[in-house]
């Protein structure tokens, strides 16, 4: 019996409220609009948070793919940079070697060797230097770059080999100048022609040639007479030589196989 009231209590109350239209009621009107107001500024907040939120992801994803690209391109200069270094080295290795080959005689007439420098003397006096071969060199071997004497080989290890040169006091060899023939004796930063007559014309300037009798040998210049001093007793005088080559200025050289 309770159970009958209470459905027909239901639905009575549910009719009113159909036919009352409580919806349309100013107080319900008032309510709705208050949540209304309530609830818009967190609706936009919402709004303004998803909206930044979305622009600060964006700005994220474009400064990344920036710094990988910045990445990549400095890895790309630093390549180029590389190249461009190597290339420069390979350039002067390629004029080294073609100033090396201009030899001023037919290279063919000859059993050459070329070689580079790699190590000079730490005195700077340039009195010696070492170059990258070993095997197959002998000592005495004349050493020169172009026309110009440079020295001879006179010790021999087993990937490389030391050159004594012109500017070394413990060179020495058969010369030429003029029509005579003299002894050159290495230093620095000038050698010497030794035994020089008196009466010898010699004028600074003359060049002087590698002189080895004999032997077929190429003109290599050796340098040219820088002074001249009489003695003022005895037959000979002093005569300075100014060597022709700049050690410091070559990375290559060129080996004569015969020796003098």
């Amino acid at each position: 019996m309770k159970r009958y009231l209470l459905l027909i209590l239901l639905v009575f109350l549910s009719s009113l409220l159909y036919f009352a239209k409580l919806s349309t009621l100013p107080y319900l009107d008032r309510v709705n609009n208050l949540i209304k107001h309530a609830t818009n500024p967190l609706f936009e907040f919402k709004g303004v948070i998803s909206e930044k939120i979305r622009s600060y992801l964006n700005t994220y994803i474009f400064l990344r793919n920036t710094s990988l690209e910045n990445q990549r391109l400095r890895q790309e200069l630093q390549e180029c940079q590389l190249q461009k270094l190597q290339l420069s080295t390979y350039q002067r290795t390629l004029e080294d070697i073609t100033k090396a080959i201009d030899l001023p005689f037919e290279a063919k007439d000859y059993s050459l060797i070329y070689a580079n420098i790699i190590a000079y003397d730490p005195s700077g006096n340039d009195t010696f230097l070492l170059i990258d071969k070993g095997t197959g060199i002998r000592e005495g071997m004349i050493v020169f770059y172009r026309d110009m004497l440079v020295g001879i080989v006179d010790e021999v290890y087993g990937s490389s080999s030391r050159v004594r040169t012109v500017y070394s006091k413990d060179f020495s060899i058969s010369a030429m100048a003029g029509d005579k023939a003299y002894i050159y004796k290495g230093g620095y930063p000038h050698g010497m022609l030794m035994y020089v007559k008196q009466e010898d014309e010699l004028n600074i300037g003359d060049a002087v040639y590698l002189r080895v009798p004999n032997k077929k040998i190429p003109e290599l210049l050796i340098g040219k007479v820088s002074n001249i001093l009489p003695e003022e007793q005895g037959f000979f005088k002093k005569v300075y030589v100014k060597p022709a080559i700049d050690i410091r200025s070559i990375s290559l050289c060129t080996l004569l196989k015969e020796k003098p």
